[in-house]
């Protein structure tokens, strides 16, 4: 069975730790002056950094939709045109919007992901 979360303790070593970062010593050398083991100074650190940091944003699986035209031959007048900018470099052009349910089997593919992942 776990120990119960002690927040008078997580708030000491909060303190301490912030005591640390400005008192100039080596950590062993802050340890014995506190009389604490360096390997909970240690853990502790890791724990409450795991704590503080913002979690990690997951990357989109679309990217910008840009709508325009495409180059057009002389006298003629411009297609209309979608183009995806996918990431690492790769970019689709279509002369029309393709329907969304075909182009999301396409970008699933192109991620690397099973289609029952990306299919509501």
């Amino acid at each position: 069975m776990a120990r119960p979360k002690d927040p008078s303790l997580e708030r000491d070593w909060r303190q301490r730790l912030e005591r640390h970062s400005h008192c100039g010593l080596s950590i062993a050398a802050f340890c014995a002056r506190e009389r604490i083991s360096t390997a909970s100074f240690h853990a502790w650190k890791r724990r409450l950094a795991a704590r503080s940091s913002p979690p990690r944003p997951v990357p989109p699986l679309f990217v910008p939709l840009h709508l325009g035209s495409l180059p057009h031959a002389e006298g003629r007048s411009p297609r209309p045109a979608v183009e995806l900018e996918l990431p690492h470099q790769v970019r689709l052009r279509f002369d029309s919007p393709p329907e969304p349910e075909w182009l999301g089997r396409v970008v699933a593919a192109l991620a690397g992901l099973s289609r029952q992942e990306v299919t509501p």
